[in-house]
């Protein structure tokens, strides 16, 4: 449940990843951007500590607070937000971006789940992708097929056995699946996952470095379908 503080920094947030705020820009001081937002100075502070802790101001001793540029001083905490914000061009850009990102990531963990797997390890990725099947059968709502696909994710980097690949291709996994338009675009055609998946099943089972590039350009095939999506009128999606 939001509080004051969570809505008052995610205002400020917004205005800055909006470039409302721009970089370099000064606050106004606190008791008077308080009063503007209808809150008390304290919870004003708070919020701007928070904002201070994922780099988009800066406090400067003796002249308030100072907007900070978040693409210099930011982290892939802002991305959620980033993309949450954007619309029409700057939706597609942003999205183009993560999928580009998403795809050289991909192509990291085949490269490490092309050094082999457990039998126990492609069981449980099989049962995750049997999970993805099932809720696409059963008609389930977007939001479900993308949290039973984002499951499929995470038993194949548990796979790949690195915390590093793990902890880059989380966010961007997560982003992509949660976000309302990106979801639609990429899951329009939910089963187009399923024998996605189901491909890398079989090639886990005798993995060969020769066919990544091809795995890739064939994500880069279904991202450029991803993004043509965006760009039209939102579609009925395929069972």
């Amino acid at each position: 449940m939001s509080t004051t503080i969570d809505t008052t920094a995610d205002a400020l947030r917004a205005s800055i990843l909006r470039g409302e705020l721009a970089p370099g820009s000064r606050l106004p001081p606190e008791r008077e951007l308080a009063a503007r937002m209808g809150v008390h100075r304290a919870t004003l502070r708070t919020a701007l500590a928070r904002l201070t802790a994922a780099g988009l101001v800066h406090a400067r001793q003796g002249s308030g607070y100072e907007v900070r540029d978040f693409r210099t001083h930011g982290g892939p905490d802002l991305l959620r937000d980033l993309v949450s914000l954007a619309t029409g061009a700057r939706l597609e850009r942003e999205a183009a971006d993560l999928l580009l990102v998403r795809r050289h990531l991909a192509r990291g963990v085949l490269e490490r789940l092309a050094e082999g797997t457990s039998a126990r390890a492609r069981a449980r990725i099989a049962a995750a992708v049997d999970a993805l099947e099932l809720a696409i059968d059963g008609g389930e709502a977007l939001e479900v097929i993308a949290s039973r696909d984002l499951e499929v994710i995470a038993a194949i980097l548990e796979a790949t056995e690195s915390a590093v690949l793990q902890l880059c291709l989380n966010p961007v996994a997560s982003i992509l699946a949660g976000a309302p338009r990106l979801r639609d675009a990429i899951y329009v055609d939910a089963r187009e996952s399923v024998l996605a998946w189901r491909a890398l099943l079989v090639w886990l089972e005798h993995p060969r470095r020769d066919a990544i590039e091809g795995v890739v350009a064939a994500l880069e095939a279904r991202d450029a379908r991803t993004l043509a999506r965006l760009g039209s009128p939102r579609r009925k999606r395929k069972t």
